[in-house]
Order: structure tokens, then sequence, then C-alpha cells
């Protein structure tokens, strides 16, 4: 579960914001919160909806968090810059590391990881455990300008010589443009490998043209088309079933893809793939017994004039029930996990009750532990029936073009106030400012 994020100098934020999950003094719907077994921390927000006018930042807000994570899981190569996106608008700050930083739950201890980086190297680095009265350093990395990269280490509890002399090694031999966390994890260091875990794992984005393509996967589980074909039923797309139609592979796929994935069967028997198409159809690719074998996921609906049913590719859906069935997914937990979604635009395509329907859905499934973190334009989510005063954020810019983000929190409303008329009136902040858009006749000065 993720607990706090920060960010410094990255693309619109030019000082640094923080975003909490961390309930505030609002009292809301209980079903909200999150309880945890952290010393440190004993409950969360399960949701953070962020607002704000075109351009203020909270498209860069979701980009701060997945450049963090794509830098810690992918790495850079030797000698390749970091393609890191400063603040432009102040000169001083071209000069200046940009910072990001996670505090999160991982195995029911919270951590706090975060580094400052530019183009050429990583300038810090660290990783505290955080406990009930005090935090524990678990290391700290430096870069000096002469690219010299030193990591000391805490009170790790290893006794074991060797493991010590491995790790200082490790140590040793991170280049300055690698994060100490990056290459631990490639090099299978077992001590900080529940931190990578966090990252790879359980920080999940989904952008508006994310494919949820696990999606095939459900005609092959009954229990998992039967919920989520309840749910389509209940948000109204007429979808009634699904049903996984043979094709041939060999006219289905390019023959390149077949041999890609017929050389990463290595020497196993059966390997199963889903494989999304460039107009979006969902397929099922199997390899059994030396022979590919190939479904098509297709979308039963009830035919109005008889009992009989036809059947629906994904390209003949509307852009809005395709957009519900990449979300579904995660919204409705199914699986059931315990991830953080960070969703850029979470109503796009989607009619405002439709995009009501699919947070309640979320917010009201007590048996997830999973969070969720949107930017969005609908001011239908601005309801204290529906959040808390806590989960709602605001992004705004100021006169020099820097984002600032903050919480309705701050703005204490009674439980009774219409956010959503206020928001419209400006009251908050985080609204566009227009200039004068209407057309002179002709001949008029």
């Amino acid at each position: 579960m993720l607990i706090r994020f920060h960010v410094s100098n990255f693309l619109s934020f030019k000082d640094e914001i923080e975003l909490s999950m961390v309930p505030g003094k609002s009292r809301g719907e209980e079903t909200q919160i999150l309880e945890t077994e952290c010393d440190s921390v004993t409950s969360l927000l399960r949701a953070a909806i962020i607002y704000g006018a075109n351009a203020s930042g909270k498209s860069n807000l979701v980009k701060a968090m997945q450049f963090a994570q794509r830098i810690i899981l992918n790495g850079t190569k030797a000698k390749e810059a970091i393609s890191v996106s400063r603040f432009k608008l102040d000169s001083k700050f071209r000069e200046l590391p940009s910072k990001f930083e996670f505090e999160f739950i991982s195995s029911d201890r919270c951590y706090i990881y975060g580094f400052e980086l530019d183009t050429h190297r990583i300038h810090e680095e660290w990783l505290y455990e955080i406990r009930k009265t005090t935090e524990k350093m678990l290391f700290e990395r430096s870069t000096d300008s002469s690219d010299k990269t030193v990591v000391e280490f805490g009170k790790l509890n290893i006794s074991n010589k060797k493991r010590r002399d491995f790790l200082d090694f490790v140590a040793m031999s991170t280049r300055p443009n690698q994060l100490f966390l990056t290459e631990s994890a490639e090099r299978n260091v077992v001590e900080f490998e529940g931190i990578d875990h966090w990252f790879r794992e359980k920080l999940e984005f989904i952008f508006p043209d994310t494919k949820c393509i696990g999606l095939a996967g459900v005609g092959t589980s009954d229990e998992m088309s039967s919920d989520l074909v309840e749910h389509l039923n209940n948000l109204g797309t007429g979808i009634c079933g699904f049903r996984l139609v043979e094709v041939d592979p060999e006219d289905t796929f390019p023959r390149e893809m077949l041999d890609d994935f017929h050389r990463k069967i290595e020497n196993r028997d059966t390997l199963i793939s889903v494989v999304a198409s460039s107009n979006d159809t969902r397929y099922l690719l199997e390899y059994r017994n030396g022979k590919f074998q190939a479904r098509k996921l297709m979308f039963r609906h009830q035919m109005a004039d008889s009992k009989e049913e036809a059947l629906f590719s994904m390209d003949e859906e509307s852009d809005g029930t395709r957009r519900i069935m990449d979300l579904l997914p995660f919204l409705a937990g199914m699986p059931s996990s315990d991830k953080v979604y960070v969703i850029d635009e979470i109503d796009r395509s989607l009619h405002p009750l439709l995009s009501y329907q699919l947070l309640k859905l979320f917010l009201s499934n007590v048996s997830s532990q999973s969070q969720l973190i949107s930017t969005t334009h609908e001011i239908n989510l601005l309801d204290q029936k529906l959040l808390r005063r806590d989960e709602i954020w605001f992004v705004e810019k100021d006169n020099n073009g820097a984002s600032h983000v903050y919480s309705l929190e701050e703005y204490a409303p009674r439980r009774d106030k219409n956010i959503e008329r206020g928001y419209l009136m400006g009251r908050y902040g985080a609204i566009p400012v227009f200039g004068d858009i209407t057309f002179e006749e002709p001949g008029h000065e």
C-alpha cells in the first residue's frame, strides 16, 4: 500500500509536492479506510481522485510515479543518459537534480525509498524502514561529481561474512547512472528483494490506451467470467457472456510472432499467452505438444427477436464498453489483490454515471486491500456521499507555470456542502481560466 509520494523538479513540478494516502481529520465512510499491520501507519485511504484544469499537471503526477518505477525496474545502460525532464521555467532548476520518494508498506513493514538524479548520475539514494518511534536506515548512497559512488549500510543483521562481502561488491559495482536498488535486484541481493517486488508487482499504471490483455483469460475461468458478466450487465453494456472461438493461428498471427513465441517455449510442452491485436481483439494463444492453438475472445449478446445470441468481437463493441472491460478487472478486484492502481483519466470514453458506478464498485469492495489513484475531469464524482474530503485532490499551476497539489481536506467543507457546485464556482481553484474567445463581426474594430 502507498502511504505518500513526493516529487520535485520534474516536468511541471518545481518545488516538492506531496500526495498523501493518510486519512485526515474528516469524518466519512469508514469502509474506505484500509487497516494495516504496520505500527507506524495503522490506516490508509482507499482512493485519491485528482482534479485540475487541462495542462495543470494532473497527468504529470502520474508520469512522475511511472518514471520513477521505470528507472527502478529497467535501470540504465552504461554511459547512457538518464531521460529525466526537469522543470524548464526557472533557469536555476535546470542544474538541480529531480527528487522522487515513495513511502509504502510491503510485507507489513513501512519503508521510505527515494533518490535524486539528473541526466548524468544518481546524486543520492536512500532506503529506511519506518518504525513506531524511529526510522531505521537500511542504506544511503551518494555519487560525487567525479562519479565515485559510496553506499553506507545500516544494521542489516547479516552475520554471514560472504554475504556482507558480496553486498559491498555490488555497492562498489554500481554505476553512477544506475540505482543501487536496481543493481541489487539484477544481482539477486535478497536483502532488498521485497522493495523491488513492491515496485514490480504492487504498483500498476493504467493509461487511456492501456489494454487489459488478461481479459481473454476469462473464458477459461467460469467464476471470473460469471463475476465479470454480472458487472457488465449491471453497467448496461448488453453483454451476457463470453466465448472463445477457435481460429487458425497461421492465418491470424504474423509468422514472426509465432516464431518468437516458439523460441520462448524452450523445452516446455505447453505455453499459454494472451495477445492483443492492432484492432484491439484479444486472443488466447497456446502451444501444446508441438502445435499452436489460438482462440479469439468474443462477447455474447442476446438477440431482440429470438432466444439466440449474437457474437461480437472486441472491435465491434463501443469505445465505452471497451474502456469498461479494460478497467473492470482492476476495479472489481478480479482476482483479489492488494495493488496500487494509478489511472490517468478514469473517465475517458465513459458516461458520467458509468464513471460514478465504476468508482463506487471499487470503493464498495471491502474484501480488497487495493488502492486507487486517478486523475479525472468528471465533476460528477465530487460527491461527499461517494468520496471523503481527504480522497479529493486538486492540481493547479501558479503564474510561474509550476504545479501545486493540495487536498479538499484543507478547505474542510461541511458534509452537506455541494462540492461540485463549489468547484465550478472556483472556490477550490484548479479550474480553467479563459480569456475572451468570442468572434468579432467583420468590419468591427
